[in-house]
């Protein structure tokens, strides 16, 4: 077909239009329905060698053409090569990681780091709370008490152990040289003895203090609270707050980060404390930042609605504590007649796994290889006595304390440790005290 067009000037000039059908790779554009290549906005692509070619849909010099022509002449471009399959640069223990990745093993952050000659796992060297060759050591042995491993304490170092679980400071020496009272002997004490079958109802249960090292304000309060309702026959049965110790004993006291014993019986004996239920634990039960984040929600001097209530509760006082000596006999009594006792000792690192058993250290050995043995206070109640004869050859004589880390470890909350050779310090510091109470009630 042809036709006739002619310029302003008069000029004519003739144009041939012929159908076009292209060569073959053209009809593969009309066929092509998977769209453009990113950054064109064409109708279609059509691959030629090893090239992407973009199309123009103006190639059939036709409005209604259906398809379009590769523009390879101007247009085309090489294809981008596959992205290659990344090969992992370090491997530990079954798992592989790239260069940068991190994970953790127990208590260690371990990264993949290039070295002279590569890639390889490089780990964070700190003790870890739980360790498995700890308790291979002590259960392969008969040691008389079992370890195991404890998920709420795993991933902790040894350190935060130290810091967060234990929390009571060694006493001074002015306060280790307090005289101790005298205590009426008695010959008719029993092999076996329980302050809880005693008195039932009457003694406090197992507390947590989650990770805050506030052991010092856990076992004062629970001694008081077990001496004035034994003291009051039943009439005064409560439950004292050690968060209103914890949060307001804070003259030369360390919150969170630990107390002396010395100090916060003489805050109980001046200001005196709430119940639990008035002013509720919170210290350790969440993220360890807000640890030492609860301030003082009654003032020392005066009376006010509870924090928990508003209501305002009573503030409970006690007198001033006195020392029982380190004579196995005289803690005997002392528990025996007057209730269970308050006691400072040495956490060593093997206790953490403590499962069941009469405990007594035993890790000497597997200790020294690794670094020297470490230990730190803390104090518990000790509740009561007896004698462990599971081995038939062996009697174990032990006190039953109380700890305070919960009902899911050790013996529900308790445990058990070796009585009368003063096992890690265990009867080197007892205390007793009596409540500031009307005894005519």
């Amino acid at each position: 077909m042809t036709k006739m067009y002619s310029w302003p000037s008069g000029f004519i000039f003739v144009v041939v239009l012929v159908a076009f059908t292209g060569p073959s790779w053209a009809q593969y554009c009309s066929r092509r329905i998977t769209g453009c290549c990113p950054g064109r906005d064409d109708s279609c692509t059509a691959p030629i060698g090893d090239t992407a070619c973009y199309c123009d849909d103006f190639c059939l010099r036709s409005k209604d053409a259906a398809d379009c022509c590769p523009d390879f002449f101007n247009n085309c471009t090489a294809l981008s090569p596959p992205n290659p399959i990344k090969t992992p640069d370090c491997f530990y223990v079954g798992s592989s990681f790239f260069a940068g990745d991190s994970f953790k093993v127990d208590c260690n952050i371990c990264t993949c780091l290039p070295t002279a000659v590569g890639y390889a796992i490089q780990c964070d060297t700190n003790t870890c709370l739980i360790r498995e060759a700890i308790i291979t050591s002590v259960n392969s042995e008969p040691n008389g008490w079992q370890a195991g491993n404890y998920s709420f304490l795993w991933g902790m170092t040894l350190d935060e152990g130290e810091q967060r679980r234990l929390g009571t400071k060694k006493p001074a020496p002015t306060v280790s040289a307090m005289k101790e009272i005298n205590i009426d002997e008695m010959d008719d004490l029993p092999d076996s003895f329980d302050s809880r079958q005693k008195w039932p109802g009457w003694i406090e249960g197992v507390s947590d203090q989650g990770n805050c090292g506030s052991s010092w304000a856990v076992s004062t309060t629970a001694v008081a609270s077990d001496r004035m309702t034994i003291q009051s026959t039943g009439k005064m049965w409560l439950a004292l707050s050690p968060q209103n110790l914890l949060s307001c004993n804070t003259r030369r006291q360390q919150g969170c980060d630990g107390g002396h014993l010395d100090r916060a019986w003489y805050f109980m004996r001046r200001y005196g404390v709430v119940t639990d239920v008035c002013y509720p634990y919170k210290s350790g039960m969440s993220d360890t930042a807000m640890m030492n984040k609860y301030p003082c929600m009654l003032p020392r001097d005066l009376t006010t609605p509870c924090p928990a209530h508003y209501v305002t509760s009573e503030k409970y006082k006690v007198t001033p504590p006195y020392r029982i000596s380190e004579k196995e006999e005289d803690i005997k009594a002392e528990i025996f007649k007057n209730g269970p006792v308050q006691a400072t000792f040495l956490v060593k690192e093997d206790f953490y796994m403590y499962t069941g058993g009469v405990y007594k250290y035993t890790l000497g050995p597997v200790s020294a290889a690794t670094e020297p043995p470490r230990s730190a206070y803390h104090s518990v109640r000790i509740l009561g006595w007896g004698v462990d004869r599971t081995d038939p050859n062996i009697q174990r004589p032990y006190w039953l304390c109380a700890n305070s880390w919960g009902e899911q470890w050790g013996e529900n909350g308790l445990f058990r440790i070796q009585r009368g050779s003063n096992e890690c310090k265990i009867e080197s510091y007892v205390l007793g005290v009596w409540g500031n109470i009307d005894m005519d009630m």
